[in-house]
């Protein structure tokens, strides 16, 4: 049997088992003499000693960058992706801004040093040539991630980061290619491969432009397919590029275009650059309010994104710090407001936005109404953990698990002994294409992993049945791009094409004796995250000596 075609790793992990972890949010806008009440039922299902909350007040469209910063903070995977758009908060913040948001954190100095040690991890994924893959240097180039860390690495240079030189220089010359050479660029399941291209020549045009390195020529000849753009995004960064390296007309010229241009909503079409509405409008707005260009369309775009993003329970990596990116640049604008809430006697108020942090008892009570004579916008996000395990469900995405004994016959959960060892068996299937799946299987407390050669053949199922030989040739055929075996669970990145199921499969070992619950796999689309599913929950595990 020949190796599986993709990365795998093992480790600690470093996250809370966040997988079966909750969040609720509501928001509205208050007009004068107003009272919002947070709903008699919204809280119900969370266990009382883990929830918490936060509450937002402000006098203008709000964008939430305490939520943005805690979701990136507390994702617990890692592909380049993930790792760069956690890290960018780390460019424009510091302890006392992040007390001040109500998010625990280390000291500069400690955050300084989580910034500097994570660009290995950049390094990890750089390809030979200069590209970055998104899991490690062996995968795919991913072309629009590539600007997109060096987007990144950039700004880390500006806020006094010490950056590899190496990797700065070989990335330059990486997106110069992109800019003179898109033929060479080969985007997997993309929908729309010029849209695609477009979208990493405009996005690495404007990181060179940045460092005042991208030739005007190559600039002006992809303006030249700006009909080629399914999005504003790209046409402003190539606006923004143009201007930059001195075109102001045709720099202009794109810039009022972008605005004309939104993205596509149908989530199925894939243009391999990890965006959204949601995504694409708030990076809109942070290039715009950071090169101080047309103010007025920037309170605009603002009201746009407020409700996109307020209507979004579940944002990707990408969006939550492209939302980041946006709030961090607009939370200064004025906007008085006022406000009596049921846990403090004093009234609120302010000229910017604010955030108060709420205990399960303020949570239950909490009421506000807009005192002042403006309009006045709250938000409120609590998360905690279920009081009991979540239904199955699914959208787009569909998982099943199965336990099997080595022999591929099924393994009854409460017929285990310490030191059996079992097959695990995920299906997973879509509805749609989604070539972004991550898939996460939290281990039962009692379950401890077996040395995974599957990949090569183990010796543990040497002897095993056609059934497991069966289930270990699907998953060579399987489109895995990275599998992780964590202390406390199995996690893996697939692409699931439309009604073909892949098949996952792992050793564990039952070891302590005793009685356990099982938690339930999930998968998501990591870049369009409302695409997911919870499977079925299992049955008590039982160990017997």
């Amino acid at each position: 049997m020949k190796p599986l075609p993709i990365s795998i790793s093992s480790g600690k992990s470093a996250s809370v088992r966040r997988s079966r972890h909750k969040t609720v949010n509501y928001g509205t806008a208050l007009q004068p003499g107003e009272t919002w009440a947070i709903p008699a039922d919204g809280l119900q299902n969370f266990s009382p000693v883990t929830l918490e909350g936060q509450l937002l007040l402000s006098g203008k469209p709000p964008l939430n960058i305490a939520r943005y910063i805690k979701e990136l903070k507390a994702y617990p995977y890692g592909c380049l992706e993930q790792t760069a758009s956690g890290l960018f908060p780390s460019l424009y913040t510091n302890a006392a801004q992040l007390q001040a948001l109500g998010i625990k954190g280390d000291s500069d100095e400690k955050r300084v040093h989580r910034s500097i040690s994570a660009f290995p991890v950049c390094c990890k994924c750089k390809r030979d040539n200069g590209g970055f893959a998104l899991w490690d240097k062996n995968g795919d180039e991913e072309y629009w991630l590539t600007a997109y860390v060096m987007d990144f690495l950039v700004r880390a240079g500006e806020q006094g980061y010490s950056v590899p030189t190496d990797a700065i220089n070989r990335g330059n010359e990486r997106l110069l290619r992109y800019l003179q050479d898109p033929g060479m660029m080969s985007i997997p399941y993309a929908d729309n491969l010029k849209a695609s291209k477009f979208a990493v020549q405009s996005y690495a045009a404007l990181v060179l432009a940045r460092q005042q390195k991208a030739p005007l020529g190559a600039l002006r000849e992809i303006w030249e397919h700006r009909a080629d753009a399914a999005s504003g995004l790209p046409l402003l960064q190539l606006g923004v590029a143009l201007k930059t390296m001195g075109d102001a007309t045709r720099g202009e010229e794109a810039i009022a275009l972008a605005l004309k241009t939104p993205r596509n909503s149908d989530e199925r079409i894939w243009l391999g650059d990890y965006g959204s509405p949601l995504r694409d409008n708030a990076l809109m707005l942070s290039l715009l309010e950071e090169n101080k260009l047309l103010p007025d369309e920037q309170y605009t775009l603002l009201n746009t994104l407020s409700q996109q993003a307020f209507g979004e329970r579940w944002l990707s990596t990408q969006e939550s710090n492209a939302l980041f990116l946006a709030a961090r640049t607009i939370q200064d604008l004025p906007g008085k407001w006022q406000a009596q809430t049921s846990f403090s006697a004093e009234q609120l108020t302010g000229e910017k936005a604010q955030n108060s942090n709420l205990n399960s008892d303020e949570l239950a009570t909490l009421q506000v109404t807009n005192s002042g004579d403006q309009p006045l916008w709250l938000r409120v996000d609590a998360s905690g953990y279920p009081q009991s395990a979540p239904l199955p469900a699914n959208n787009v995405l569909q998982i099943e698990r199965h336990i099997l004994g080595t022999d591929g016959k099924s393994k009854s959960l409460d017929s285990l002994r310490s030191g059996d060892l079992v097959l695990v068996w995920l299906q997973v299937k879509a509805s749609n294409s989604v070539p972004d799946a991550l898939v996460v299987d939290l281990l039962p407390a009692v379950w401890n992993w077996k040395t995974q050669n599957l990949a090569n053949g183990s010796a543990s199922l040497e002897q095993s049945g056609g059934e497991v030989q069966n289930l270990l040739n699907q998953m060579q055929q399987a489109s895995i791009k990275h599998i992780e075996f964590r202390d406390d669970r199995f996690v893996a990145a697939v692409a699931v094409d439309e009604y073909q199921p892949v098949t996952l499969v792992y050793l564990a070992r039952a070891v302590t004796p005793g009685t356990y619950q099982v938690p339930q796999p999930m998968v998501e689309s990591m870049y369009v995250p409302q695409w997911r599913a919870t499977g079925a929950a299992e049955d008590l595990l039982i160990v017997r000596p």
